[in-house]
C-alpha cells in the first residue's frame, strides 16, 4: 500500500464499501418499495411505448417540431379551449337558436325555388350596379344627413322641401317605382 493509505486515508474501495452500508442503513422498508414500484412503473411505460410502435411516429413529430406545426397544433389547441371555456351555456343555446333559423330560411328558399331566382337575379350585372349605385347612394346621403341641422318643420319647410327640383326628381323615381312594384303584384 502506499504510503497515503496507510497514514490513515482510506482506499477507494473502502470509501465505497462505507457509502453503500451508510446507503443500505439509510434506506428503509418503504422507501425501497417506493424505488421498486417506481422502477415497475418506468418499465410498464416503456413496454407500452414499444408495442404502441411510438418508434414510427417519431420521425413525423420531429418533422412536426422542426417546421414549427407542432406549436401552431398547440397554439390552436389552447385557442379552442379558451373558446370552450368562454362560452356560456346562454350563448351555447343563442348560437343554437342562430343555426336553426339559419338552416330553416335555407330549407324555405330551396323548397320553393326562391333561392335560385334570388340568386339568379343578383348575378345579372345591371342588379349588382343597381345594388352597388343603391348603396353607395345610401353611405352618401346617410354621412350627408348626419351633417344637417334639425328640421325647423312647419308647412314653409315642406314648401322649401317640394321646390327642390332634386327633391321632385327623386318624388319621381319612388313614385315610378310604386307603379313598377304594384305590376308585379298584378
Amino acid at each position: 500500500m502506499s504510503e497515503t493509505q496507510t497514514a490513515g486515508n482510506p482506499s477507494q474501495a473502502e470509501e465505497i464499501g462505507s457509502f453503500v452500508a451508510s446507503a443500505s442503513d439509510a434506506l428503509t422498508d418503504d422507501m425501497v418499495g417506493r424505488l421498486a414500484g417506481t422502477f415497475g412503473e418506468a418499465l410498464d411505460v416503456l413496454d407500452r411505448v414499444n408495442r404502441s410502435r411510438l418508434d414510427q411516429a417519431l420521425p413525423a413529430i420531429t418533422r412536426l417540431v422542426e417546421n414549427g406545426d407542432l406549436d401552431r397544433i398547440v397554439h390552436l389547441a389552447r385557442l379552442f379551449g379558451a373558446a370552450e371555456d368562454a362560452l356560456t351555456e346562454e350563448m351555447i343555446a343563442r348560437l343554437a337558436g342562430v343555426a336553426t333559423d339559419a338552416l330553416s330560411l335555407l330549407e324555405q328558399l330551396t323548397r320553393n325555388n326562391a333561392l335560385g331566382q334570388i340568386l339568379t337575379f343578383l348575378l345579372r350585372p345591371e342588379v349588382q350596379n343597381v345594388l352597388v349605385s343603391w348603396g353607395e347612394a345610401l353611405l352618401a346621403a346617410s354621412n350627408e344627413y348626419q351633417k344637417l341641422p334639425p328640421a325647423k318643420g312647419g308647412v314653409s319647410g315642406a314648401w322649401r322641401l317640394l321646390g327642390d327640383p332634386n327633391n321632385q326628381q327623386a318624388m319621381q323615381f319612388f313614385g315610378l317605382f310604386g307603379k313598377q312594384l304594384q305590376g308585379q303584384r298584378s
